[in-house]
């Protein structure tokens, strides 16, 4: 038999405990599935209605910044799935638990909805700080995170490559922005218009 990490015997534990409380499936399934659209929303509408007030510039920046960020990591996010394979726990584990099911279940690692999430959160945090509105995001990233683990779709290796993969790129958006997509976005506007 084969041996089973740390990210393995942690998902089986929490998948035990999947169907034994009603409220906390539907609360988990409900922040792996929409939670994320909500958070969107929020940062969306926190520019458009907040940060645009102050600056249309910092709105166009905060837009920019996450297009580059979730646009590159999930670049990279599926470039990691193509060459490292891991696939969903229900292939390995068919017996688990699901509460969620998806399109695919070639790519486990690294999370994308954790990815975006925490792109969101981390983004913002880039204009304005660490303050309790960035800390709200983080928990509703967190709770994405914890979520998709819960209803049976991600190990939390899954999640940490996840939350890694987020950090390097919102951190580095300001850089790549600069030097990568904008210099794009110049020329191709150059080029049709």
């Amino acid at each position: 038999m084969k041996r089973l990490s740390w990210s393995h015997k942690l998902f089986i534990k929490i998948n035990k405990e999947v169907g034994h409380r009603l409220w906390l499936d539907n609360l988990m399934f409900f922040c792996a599935h929409w939670l994320i659209y909500i958070l969107g929303i929020i940062v969306l509408g926190w520019g458009a209605f907040v940060l645009n007030d102050t600056s249309a510039i910092l709105f166009d920046y905060l837009i920019k910044l996450l297009l580059t960020a979730i646009l590159l990591a999930e670049v990279v996010s599926y470039s990691v799935a193509i060459l490292w394979r891991h696939s969903r726990p229900v292939v390995e584990f068919p017996e688990i638990k699901l509460l969620l099911h998806t399109n695919q279940t070639w790519k486990s690692f690294p999370s994308d909805h954790t990815v975006i999430s925490f792109i969101l959160a981390l983004v913002v945090s880039l204009l304005v700080g660490f303050n309790l509105f960035v800390v709200i995001l983080l928990i509703m990233a967190s709770l994405v995170a914890m979520g998709r683990v819960y209803v049976g779709v991600h190990y939390p290796r899954d999640i940490l490559g996840g939350i890694f993969l987020a950090m390097v790129f919102a951190y580095f958006s300001p850089f790549l922005l600069n030097n990568f997509s904008q210099p794009i976005f110049s020329f191709s506007k150059q080029l049709f218009l």
